[in-house]
């Protein structure tokens, strides 16, 4: 954990002309990538998953056999809904009984099994809670403690293969065929997209929320933890300090990440910049150096290679799923694992995937390019 010092806050948004920025070494920005890491939620987005939720609940509660008991929360591929979900209900619907399910649920090496093990997860919660007898009064919404059961990635609770998606329609079933409980899905675009197109999810899961996209502003109030105050790079390392950016650069910020916190963090850091007097000639931060300070330049988003059909396939799959193992990879498009192995490797190199022990993903800075290069080859995409 790193320590933070009070800050002696620059309010010089620009360096002067003669000063030449260059690129921070990666120590520099790891250590600030893993203060990144350490960020809360971002409040915009509880407050609009506690919005939806409060108000679904409210019309469950009253009319629980006719009223819809479950609310999907959609984000993008590159975004991380269980810990969102966990966050918004931290402190909030403390009336209600929250009961988390398959969190770190990694889907078993042979997909057609995927129902037995939502079946004794799900099962094992074989004590059905309360009813409330219609019709409601107040006095009975006011006793009634409800029951929201929360199963934050359905893309883990199948694959897209033959026979690959009956979880879903496990857990379609489940939920609707109790409705003295309320469920909370989560769930991204490009995911709900196909499913809508295999097994018309939307018609069982009526009610969507979508996670908001990110003003500056909002981007701005999410980082002022990391510059408020001076980060320690190590223990008897020099302080990192960021120099306070314009209104323009953090709506510039939120333009080019398209609101999404996840991108928005990746494109932040690639930004900030270090004077070039305080490396030494081998591009090393000068050991007598008690401060670096790190000044935002214009963000932008990494280029992206010349994509072969091979990569658009592969890609389509990870950001349907959000992640997954090579040998799901290879099931999910009909090939031979050694086949995807070289694609893989060069996709990882060019820092557009990154992996994470056997599992894959796209890297969140690609993304807003990635959605438009699949979306203009004719695959099937979900929200920007």
């Amino acid at each position: 954990m790193f320590k933070t010092i009070p800050a002696l806050f620059s309010r010089s948004a620009t360096p002067e002309p003669t000063e030449e920025l260059v690129n921070a070494p990666p120590g520099v920005l790891n250590s600030l990538g893993e203060q990144l890491a350490q960020l809360s939620t971002p409040q915009p987005y509880q407050a609009t998953i506690q919005d939806a939720l409060s108000r679904a609940l409210q019309d469950w509660q009253a009319n629980p056999e006719f009223e819809n008991n479950s609310l999907v929360v959609l984000g993008r591929p590159v975004e991380d809904i269980g810990p969102i979900l966990k966050a918004s209900f931290h402190e909030e619907f403390s009336n209600c009984e929250v009961r988390f399910f398959l969190g770190g649920y990694q889907r078993p090496p042979d997909p057609l099994t995927v129902p037995q093990h939502l079946k004794r997860e799900l099962e094992l919660d074989t004590e059905a809670p309360s009813e409330i007898a219609t019709p409601v009064t107040q006095t009975d919404l006011d006793n009634h403690v409800p029951t929201i059961m929360v199963v934050s990635s359905l893309e883990q609770c199948f694959l897209r293969c033959i026979q690959g998606w009956e979880g879903i329609e496990y857990l379609q079933t489940l939920s609707t065929q109790d409705p003295s409980r309320f469920w909370v899905f989560g769930c991204n675009h490009w995911t709900w997209s196909f499913l809508n197109r295999v097994c018309q999810i939307s018609a069982y899961f009526e009610q969507t929320v979508a996670l908001p996209k990110l003003s500056g502003a909002e981007l701005k109030a999410w980082f002022m933890p990391l510059l408020e105050t001076n980060l320690e790079t190590q223990a008897t390392g020099p302080m990192l300090q960021v120099t306070e950016a314009s209104d323009s650069y953090w709506n510039s910020l939120a333009n080019t990440a398209e609101g999404i916190a996840s991108t928005a963090t990746q494109v932040w850091l690639k930004s900030l910049q270090i004077r070039a007097k305080a490396l030494t000639e081998e591009g090393a931060v000068a050991d007598t150096a008690d401060l670096i300070e790190l000044v935002p330049t214009k963000p932008t988003l990494p280029g992206l290679i010349t994509l072969d059909p091979m990569d658009r396939y592969l890609l389509h799959s990870l950001l349907i799923h959000r992640e997954m193992t090579r040998s799901h990879l290879a099931i999910s498009l009909g090939e031979a694992e050694r086949k995807i192995r070289s694609r893989l490797q060069v996709l990882r190199r060019e820092g557009i995937i990154r992996q994470r022990g056997r599992r894959f993903s796209v890297q969140p800075a690609h993304y807003p390019k990635l959605y438009s290069e699949l979306g203009n080859n004719n695959f099937l995409i979900g929200k920007a």
